[in-house]
């Protein structure tokens, strides 16, 4: 579908919408949000977010963003963060990872609010810097925050 948008008779924008794209997205996202971890947002509270937070940071969000299932690898994240010892899970958490909650905490006005989380069991007596060793932001949170980075598959431009 192609929408074009006229002002005094000039084109100012035309984009290419997918629109089986956005309907599986739709239901993709109505669906896991029932079962989503991540703390539901909203584009314009993500672009807050993003504007918030260092610049290391807003790259870990942006790969999250652009990766297929809202993941990052651990061996990714410590590329990103300058984190030297595979296993200083702290030196994300302490730091990086406090400061991107307490945000979006801020930001939704929710003490308990979650974006980032990850599976216990992929960390337990895992090589760190094998791929299972990842963390995910899912259901309309991801939604919310590929839109505010412009990755999302919805449109095309």
């Amino acid at each position: 579908m192609n929408i074009e948008i006229l002002v005094d008779a000039k084109s100012v924008v035309k984009i290419d919408i997918d629109l089986p794209v956005i309907v599986r997205a739709l239901q993709k996202a109505l669906l896991s949000d029932a079962n989503a971890r991540s703390t539901p947002a909203t584009e314009s509270q993500m672009r807050d977010l993003l504007s918030r937070i260092d610049s290391r940071s807003r790259t870990f969000l942006q790969e999250i963003a652009a990766s297929e299932d809202g993941a990052i690898s651990w061996k990714r994240m410590r590329s990103i963060f300058g984190i030297e010892k595979p296993e200083d899970w702290s030196a994300y958490s302490g730091s990086f990872g406090k400061g991107i909650t307490r945000a979006y905490r801020n930001i939704l006005n929710d003490r308990v609010a979650k974006l980032v989380w990850w599976i216990d069991a992929d960390w337990d007596d895992a090589d760190w810097d094998d791929d299972m060793c990842s963390v995910f932001v899912d259901g309309s949170a991801l939604v919310a925050l590929r839109l505010a980075v412009g990755t999302s598959p919805l449109i095309k431009g």
